[in-house]
């Protein structure tokens, strides 16, 4: 036992998850320890993003895509790091602590490992209940980030930690005679930590095949290409963003295109920006741009290199235009929807509005159905069409149809190619 007049470290944790049951094959996205004394003194953090190989969760609470964990390590690869931090600590805490450690014990339970019993010390149970944020403010702590980020709420947590252990005597004299937590040992795996930031500032990047495209030389010698040649590789480009994402595959076809029909790098680049301008127009025709048109617009303009417009200028001089008749080179082919095929699927939360309201999935089968479609729970070969809402959905539905070869389509897109006004 210690003899310490002070008691050792405590190890503040806190995870995002994709829902609320790891019982249920509920995985763990974020993770935060902060390691700290009882007055306050941060000794040490940990924070990192996970990718949990499945679909996200509710994005609308931990305000984490799938795209923000593609590249972030997976439990197994950062687990021994995590419990490097935590070597030292006499007890573990948490706001609604049971919640956080039943995720933690559940992935280490999925690569073998058993965590050993512990001190534990909820700050939700120590502050007579209520959110975190509810239970800061009282204390007048102040909010340092945002909440529903693991390190944001392990910190708060911790700093309301130290403010409940300032009146919890017997809690401290209990903490003194605590001995370090003899946590197993975990190799490294040399994969390093990813936090949120890390993972927007890498979506920033110029997409690779971006890079391809645009490396092409500037030959004026050559042979502008025919207006036929521009207007097919719109439609190729068009097909390609269908699902919000370019595969390799994809990526090497509109590399082919553009050398085989002989486009400069200056008409790629004019090929996109008029790819997006006719997006941009397509989403201001009944003069109101959605939350979902202005992420789906994003979400394109990062994938053709052009991740610096300025977004709000942009859509207002294009409402005040309408209705203005429009002309481009690449007009964006409309999807006829006899064209998809008969069977539809859905997949992760959907995001899009249509009559003021959230679509549900009870709302999106019904729009489909009207649409002719016959919407299916699973994906099979037999399915024609996967719709999904989060472009690097790893939902088991959306790695079957990238598997099978089966037609993906992102959500703002399916709704417009049936004809659903958002």
């Amino acid at each position: 036992m210690s003899n310490s007049l002070n008691p050792g470290p405590i190890g503040v944790i806190d995870v995002e998850t994709t829902g609320l049951f790891p019982h249920r094959h509920d995985r763990v996205v974020e993770v935060a320890v902060v390691v700290v004394r009882d007055d306050g003194h941060i000794e040490r953090e940990f924070s990192s993003l996970v990718n949990p190989g499945r679909d996200i969760g509710p994005s609308s609470i931990h305000g984490l895509t799938s795209e923000d964990i593609l590249q972030a390590p997976e439990f197994p690869e950062i687990a021994g790091l995590l419990l490097d931090v935590l070597r030292g600590t006499v007890a573990i805490a948490g706001h609604n602590v049971r919640f956080d450690r039943q995720f933690i014990d559940s992935e280490f339970a999925l690569m073998g490992y058993q965590l050993p019993d512990c001190a534990t010390i909820c700050t939700m149970q120590m502050a007579g209940g209520g959110k975190l944020t509810d239970c800061c403010r009282d204390f007048g702590l102040a909010l340092e980030g945002e909440f529903h980020q693991a390190l944001t709420d392990a910190r708060a947590a911790a700093r309301l930690l130290t403010c409940l252990l300032s009146d919890e005597i017997r809690t401290v004299q209990k903490l003194r005679q605590l001995a370090p937590i003899q946590w197993p040992t975990v190799p490294a795996s040399g994969k390093q930590p990813v936090t949120r930031d890390q993972a927007h500032r890498r979506q920033t990047e110029l997409p690779t095949f971006i890079q391809r495209l645009l490396a092409r030389r500037r030959d004026h010698a050559l042979p502008d290409a025919t207006d036929g040649a521009v207007i097919a590789y719109g439609a190729i480009l068009d097909r390609a963003l269908e699902d919000r994402r370019v595969d390799d595959s994809e990526a090497d076809a509109l590399m082919e295109t553009a050398t085989r029909w002989g486009l400069s790098a200056d008409q790629i680049e004019h090929a996109h920006t008029s790819y997006l301008n006719q997006l941009i127009i397509a989403a201001v025709a009944d003069g109101v741009v959605t939350d979902a048109e202005r992420h789906d617009l994003k979400l394109v303009a990062r994938l053709l290199g052009q991740v610096n417009r300025d977004w709000a200028k942009i859509l207002s001089e294009a409402v005040a235009m309408m209705p203005v008749t429009h002309h481009d080179p690449i007009p964006v082919p409309k999807i006829e929807a006899n064209l998809l095929g008969k069977h539809v699927c859905f997949t992760g939360e959907l995001r899009c509005q249509h009559a003021g309201q959230t679509i549900s999935r009870e709302l999106a089968e019904e729009l489909a159905t009207k649409a002719g479609l016959v919407v299916v729970d699973s994906v099979t070969k037999k399915c024609d069409l996967l719709v999904l809402a989060d472009p690097h959905s790893q939902s088991g539905k959306a790695k079957k149809a990238r598997q099978y070869g089966i037609r993906i389509m992102h959500e703002p897109v399916f709704w417009k190619a049936i004809g659903v006004r958002l």
